[in-house]
């Protein structure tokens, strides 16, 4: 009988292992990404380039050769201005010095082929005899010459030119109450705040149902039924921590949420400073756009007058062209600044955790008065209460607790065990109790008080590491704050008003003397001003982004703390 237990048992152990051995991993139902069967093989195929194979031109005999130089003759207007001559065909031979031809029969200075623009044709605008209105010639020239571009700008009710404006204050109040950032944090340290409650709880006790000394054939006297049952009752089993190693488990899990706590402030730091960034960013893209309105209206009104000083007969064929590209270059700019305000003010958007917001006017100017640092007092709050450091200074605190943890930790605890039976055969009740340590012979918990003592060690650099980066970081953006604030303000107060003063004066000394001072006086004028205001803007984009730099690294909760703005 004890052998076939034995053999059934032995059976149904080898039969387990097996199966353990055999079994599949099954994984739960999850999501995953879609197969990727090959990358990028549609892109390169559109990127290839393809050219298209021309399609043979059909042969001419001589007489339909002459008709269609007279045609092509005819369709250039008939006639070229006064002193712009037909452009002379281009001759071979030998090349002399001074040759417009070089020894291969390439012109010199010819821009190369695959340059782009190079294939466009000559210019060729039309002539017109003394008798032409000034109308007339104005039209043919403008029909000669390309139109201008649509002007591309942002309208008023794309910035929401009818709502009410919105503040920077009005924004960090909508990121506090929507910031998806700031709810992460919050709930992080709620979460860490279980862990403190869960390391300070005692052990559960054991209770289960105990039977000893049962033999079923017992029959004392004879007879009787309930001789052999032996005795029957219950255990209560409880282990007893000692030395406060609780009290110490939940000091070390209460400094993990006191730093999930510091986390949550560095969360609102962090997202205070991305809307101060974007909300900077919308004011200069807005002022952007602004600027190149204006300087491309410039630009207009530039090509415009050279177009009629070309048929007055005061300017040659090219001149139009290069102000034509300017006037272009100046709706890409704009076009440009368009896009970055509309980008700017989505990020500003999703910054506060409302990526729906609509376009709002903003309260403030791009050009406005920066905050005056101290960088003393900056400094010092930086380093009182960053929190990083203050991260930082808890984990050492936590880790010479922690020290103190494991020191204790080979102590023993008390192991308790009590029973209560009732014995049939005696009909007496009885209970045992049995209470016992683990003895710390061979495991005192040395691995773990040395790693313990080598943490705070640890700790101790860290902190200083921390405050040394902290305090370069500073520096950085000091530097980075004072320097484009000088250059803002030197571009606002002394080159922005000098080149515009510049530049009327050039314009009203055209208007009385035209013989002293060029055309190409005013558009070299206008060309330094325009240059000058867009690295203003750039000068202002940098100032504000050092001005958020600074007060991210001093974690400052205003940026004008002394005035109260």
């Amino acid at each position: 009988m004890v052998r076939r237990v034995l053999l059934n048992l032995f059976a149904c152990g080898v039969g387990g292992v097996a199966g353990c051995a055999n079994k599949s991993v099954i994984l739960p139902t999850g999501h995953l990404p879609p197969p990727v069967s090959g990358r990028d093989l549609g892109t390169s195929g559109a990127l290839t380039p393809t050219r298209p194979t021309p399609a043979p031109a059909p042969a001419l005999d001589d007489k339909k050769r002459d008709d269609k130089k007279r045609d092509e003759k005819k369709s250039d207007g008939g006639i070229r201005p006064a002193g712009h001559a037909e452009p002379p065909e281009p001759k071979t031979g030998d090349s002399k010095p001074g040759d417009s031809k070089s020894s291969d029969g390439k012109g010199r200075f010819d821009l190369p082929r695959g340059l782009p623009g190079a294939d466009s044709p000559a210019v060729l605008p039309p002539l017109f005899s003394k008798d032409t209105p000034a109308a007339e010639r104005e039209r043919g020239v403008r029909a000669a010459y390309p139109e201008l571009s649509p002007v591309s700008a942002a309208t008023d009710a794309e910035w929401g030119a009818n709502s009410t404006p919105v503040s920077l204050a009005d924004l960090q109040q909508f990121a506090t109450e929507h910031s998806p950032v700031l709810k992460r944090a919050t709930a992080a340290a709620a979460a860490s705040y279980g862990s403190v409650v869960q390391a300070g709880l005692h052990p559960n006790p054991t209770v289960g149902y105990q039977s000893d000394q049962v033999q079923p054939r017992l029959a004392i006297p004879p007879g009787a039924t309930f001789s052999g049952a032996g005795q029957q009752g219950g255990f209560v089993n409880q282990l007893i921590k000692t030395a406060g190693k609780l009290t110490l488990a939940q000091k070390v899990a209460g400094f993990d949420y006191l730093n999930a706590l510091v986390a949550v402030r560095r969360s609102e730091v962090d997202v205070a400073s991305a809307v101060r960034t974007q909300y900077f960013a919308v004011l200069v893209a807005r002022q952007s756009v602004e600027v190149n309105r204006a300087l491309a209206q410039l630009a207009d009104e530039v090509y415009g007058i050279q177009l009629k000083q070309l048929a007055a007969g005061e300017a040659v064929a090219y001149e139009p062209l290069q102000l034509y590209a300017q006037a272009e270059q100046a709706r890409n700019a704009l076009g440009q600044a368009v896009a970055t305000d509309r980008a700017a003010w989505k990020q500003l958007a999703a910054a506060v955790g409302r990526p729906d917001l609509p376009p709002a006017p903003l309260v403030g100017k791009a050009d406005g008065t920066p905050p005056r640092f101290d960088p003393e007092t900056v400094q010092a709050r930086l380093l009182d209460r960053h929190t990083d450091l203050l991260t930082s200074r808890n984990t050492l605190a936590q880790a010479n607790v922690n020290l103190i943890l494991q020191r204790r930790l080979p102590i023993p605890d008390l192991t308790t065990n009590q029973y209560h039976q009732y014995d049939n055969a005696a009909q007496a009740y009885q209970y045992g109790l049995q209470i016992g340590i683990q003895l710390p012979l061979f495991d005192r918990n040395q691995g773990n008080i040395r790693s313990a003592q080598s943490q705070i060690g640890r700790a101790a650099a860290d902190l200083v590491v921390t405050q040394n980066d902290l305090t370069g970081r500073l520096a950085e953006a000091f530097g980075r704050y004072q320097a484009n604030v000088a250059i803002a303000d030197r571009y606002r107060e002394k080159i922005l008003p000098n080149l515009a003063q510049a530049y009327r004066g050039i314009v009203r000394r055209y208007q009385v003397e035209p013989e002293k001072v060029g055309f190409n006086d005013i558009v070299v004028a206008q060309q330094n001003l325009a240059q000058a205001l867009q690295s203003y803007l750039a000068a202002l984009d940098a100032q504000w982004r050092a001005v958020v730099d600074v007060a991210n690294v001093g974690q400052l909760d205003e940026l004008y703390p002394e005035t109260g703005k």
